[in-house]
């Protein structure tokens, strides 16, 4: 149970960048990048009927709502059963519940955080018949 520091209520809609250094949940409408501020260890929530579009970037990421865009954590990203992406997520590492929907590339990031420890499943499935 996380203690969230800031909350965008249901009929708030954000347009424009968001820079954070703890928790925030997105219950409304983000239309804009959610980017931790470097050094932090932030978490971001988009719970059930929230909607961002824009790129999501820190240490902890929950989705339940909706999001058109990339995500990258080098923490843990947890995909929740009502969460619907369209975009890649480069992770440390995931959770995923049946039920999410996820239209985009899953890599894990290595522990530098700077190369991808895998490829798509496309190119894998390339490498594969190759053989």
């Amino acid at each position: 149970t996380e203690n969230y520091e800031s909350l965008i209520g249901v009929s708030l809609r954000i347009d424009g960048n968001l820079t954070i250094t703890k928790c925030i949940r997105i219950d409304g409408a983000v239309n804009g990048n959610i980017l931790q501020e470097e050094g932090a260890e932030a978490t971001v929530a988009v719970a059930d009927g929230g909607c961002v579009v824009g790129d999501i970037r820190a240490k902890h990421v929950i989705i339940s709502g909706s999001i058109k865009g990339n995500i990258f954590s080098t923490g843990r990203v947890e995909v929740l059963a009502s969460a619907t992406i369209e975009g890649d997520i480069r992770y440390g590492s995931i959770g995923l519940e049946v039920g999410a929907q996820i239209n985009g590339n899953l890599d894990r990031i290595d522990a530098v955080g700077s190369q991808l420890a895998s490829m798509s499943v496309i190119e894998k499935a390339k490498t594969a018949s190759s053989d």
